[in-house]
């Protein structure tokens, strides 16, 4: 099993072009990095620190790139292991009924929640 994730890392540096603002995180200020590991043993698979808002996107063909940013971003992370069969698992920022469906057509199974009122779910 895999997981994606994403995690603020405390930075108070004078670097702006990658700062970030998150006022419900523990550390506030800091620099978003996101990770695919493996559930089993920690160890990371694909990872990247966010550099501005074309960075989720950043490596991936054009195809893939009209889809939504957390899309792109499962994209970018699970380009390694496409075709292994294997579970990967998310938060609700990153599912969508799109993505499970695409992710399957890349031999991957997918387990997240999803959001009610994200509007491809119907009330």
């Amino acid at each position: 099993m895999t997981c994606i994730d994403e995690m603020l890392v405390a930075f108070r540096g004078r670097r702006k072009f990658n700062k970030m603002y998150i006022p419900n995180k523990p550390d506030k200020y800091g620099l978003k990095i996101t990770w695919c590991t493996d559930a089993r043993t920690g160890y990371f698979y694909n990872g990247y620190i966010y550099t501005g808002r074309d960075s989720d996107g950043r490596g991936l063909p054009n195809e893939d790139k009209k889809y939504s940013k957390p899309t792109q971003s499962v994209f970018r992370l699970t380009q390694p292991i496409y075709n292994t069969n294997r579970s990967v698992t998310f938060d609700n920022w990153f599912t969508s009924v799109e993505l499970v469906t695409i992710m399957k057509q890349r031999g991957l199974t997918c387990i997240g929640t999803i959001r009610k009122n994200k509007r491809e779910i119907r009330p």
